[in-house]
């Protein structure tokens, strides 16, 4: 390989190398050339000097694109996708070969089914129906947590670390503390409700009106957890947005899941508690 040296003034005499035209570009009397382009690594020496190294990505193996910080879509991306596909392909084929649909008898208008449910992504609804005021559970709480979904970009705008999963080691203890802290509370919150009953206390016993238990309460649980965890997060981590963040999406991620699972395997007639192999009483 040449070396190079810094352009200057030539001596007397001095044979000047003859310089390429640059891509894309003609000389005289020469057609246009196709346009070629490569990758440069831009790196800082111990002097102060940038050295500027050529990378081919064409050329680079699987592992290689990965270590020098660079993974190429084809075809490092797309070999990964294309081969989950064909796992994720074959794991539906055995499944629907194996294992029946669980579908029920025919529909009879004599009788309703007991517990009368939702499609199984709906469930998480269904659960926060029974616990706060329809419209809260089913259209300002799912329609405001997608709205505070498209706004991370826009809360956490900076680019550091963009892409890597919990962004740092303290990223992942956060987001583990976050999915025990919303899992154990959610879980516990649903059992007070069912065996204790806060519609009954506040409604019964204490007198007060229906809009306490069925808008207020929820909210204020809502709203309140959801701050203590994000101060807990600075306090505990001494957390920034992005932690933050990760903190808050964790806890909805673990939410998501809780009210799924109670909803689908925890729900039996009169959509009250049981445990899912007891089919006492249970109406098909």
């Amino acid at each position: 390989m040449e070396g190079s040296r810094p352009e200057g003034p030539h001596e007397p005499g001095e044979t000047r190398p003859q310089v390429p035209p640059a891509a894309g570009t003609t000389g005289a009397g020469q057609a246009p050339t196709a346009r070629s382009q490569r990758l440069l690594t831009v790196a800082r020496g111990g002097n102060g000097a940038t050295v500027e190294t050529p990378r081919d990505p064409a050329a680079a193996s699987p592992g290689q694109g990965k270590q020098g910080g660079m993974v190429m879509v084809w075809p490092q991306l797309v070999s990964i996708e294309f081969v989950a596909i064909l796992v994720f392909t074959a794991m539906l084929l055995v499944l629907g070969t194996l294992v029946n649909a669980p579908l029920d008898l025919l529909s009879n208008p004599d009788r309703t089914p007991n517990p009368s449910k939702a499609p199984w992504y709906f469930l998480n609804l269904q659960e926060l129906l029974l616990h706060m005021h329809p419209t809260l559970a089913g259209v300002l709480v799912p329609g405001g947590a997608l709205a505070l979904l498209a706004a991370i970009p826009y809360i956490d705008n900076t680019p550091a670390g963009t892409g890597r999963w919990f962004t740092t080691p303290v990223g992942k203890q956060i987001a583990l503390f976050s999915i025990a802290y919303a899992a154990v509370l959610n879980t516990a919150m649903i059992l007070l409700d069912e065996y204790v009953g806060v519609r009954r206390i506040v409604q019964e016993t204490l007198h007060l009106p229906g809009v306490l238990v069925e808008i207020v309460i929820p909210i204020t649980a809502m709203l309140g957890l959801s701050y203590l965890l994000a101060w807990y997060v600075q306090r505990r981590w001494n957390a920034d947005t992005r932690h933050v963040m990760i903190a808050l999406f964790s806890g909805f991620f673990a939410t998501y899941i809780i009210l799924t699972i109670f909803g689908t395997a925890f729900r039996g007639p009169g959509m009250h508690l049981f445990l899912p192999w007891d089919t006492a009483g249970r109406s098909h």
